[in-house]
């Protein structure tokens, strides 16, 4: 049978530390058969390890692996939001005792998820835009969620430090003035710890820009950095490992 060789690597040249539930001659779910010299003949799924990108790899071809999910931030209104501002007229929301109208704060929260794959992480953490109407294609009064979403493999250059950059006292001015909880940075330095790697049109900045550029790191909103950040090292450690990606 005919089969693509594009970014395609079989059975025979697989490497065993990558997937070695898979070489077995009794690995679970793999038919086989063997000739008199022994040689075994696997039906299993194409397309799974990418020789031209180890890191794109995946145990299974058709899936993408989830192997923990990291708790969200949640957004809080800080102690003077006592209640919530009509779906009718959500400019209310302007005011500090008042929140947006429940039905977005509700979809937002939904919208919310950090994936750790078993080869990147991936996140969406949306904005509040306004929602399809009349005015020149736009609401003026109702809003929706819109995602942004975020993944990056673990064999990214980018992918360098991983450090908890919440502000100090988190916890006392998100019940005063509200938050969006703890914040997990990702980035890369380099030149003696000198100049950030950055991504076009840049390709890297000083680190006096560090506060104010956005194109030199990822910032996650979690509900606990700390957690997080052990949870992020621990994947991308174990999958450079178990791919031999130094």
């Amino acid at each position: 049978m005919d089969t693509p060789l594009r970014n395609t690597c079989f059975i025979n040249s697989r490497p065993k530390h990558l997937y070695p539930q898979y070489i077995s001659g009794v690995a679970k779910n793999s038919a086989f058969s063997h000739n008199q010299n022994k040689t075994f003949t696997f039906n299993m799924p194409e397309h799974f390890l990418v020789a031209d990108r180890v890191m794109m790899s995946r145990i299974n071809a058709s899936a993408i692996t989830v192997t923990e999910i990291i708790p969200h931030g949640v957004t809080s209104y800080g102690c003077c939001a006592c209640c919530y501002a009509p779906d009718s007229c959500p400019g209310c929301a302007v005011c500090p005792c008042i929140k947006d109208p429940k039905y977005i704060v509700k979809e937002m929260e939904a919208s919310k998820y950090i994936y750790v794959r078993e080869n990147s992480i991936e996140w969406n953490q949306p904005v509040k835009v306004q929602k399809e109407g009349d005015c020149c294609g736009a609401s003026c009064c109702l809003f929706r969620a819109q995602d942004q979403i975020s993944v990056l493999y673990f064999d990214d250059p980018m992918f360098d430090n991983i450090t908890d950059k919440s502000r100090c006292c988190n916890d006392c001015l998100t019940f005063c003035c509200g938050g969006e909880g703890e914040l997990v940075q990702i980035d890369a330095k380099f030149c003696c710890g000198c100049c950030y790697r950055a991504v076009p049109p840049l390709f890297c900045a000083p680190v006096c820009c560090g506060p104010c550029c956005p194109i030199i790191k990822h910032q996650i909103w979690v509900a606990k950095a700390s957690d997080a950040i052990r949870s992020i090292k621990g994947a991308r450690d174990n999958a450079k490992e178990r791919m031999k990606i130094g």
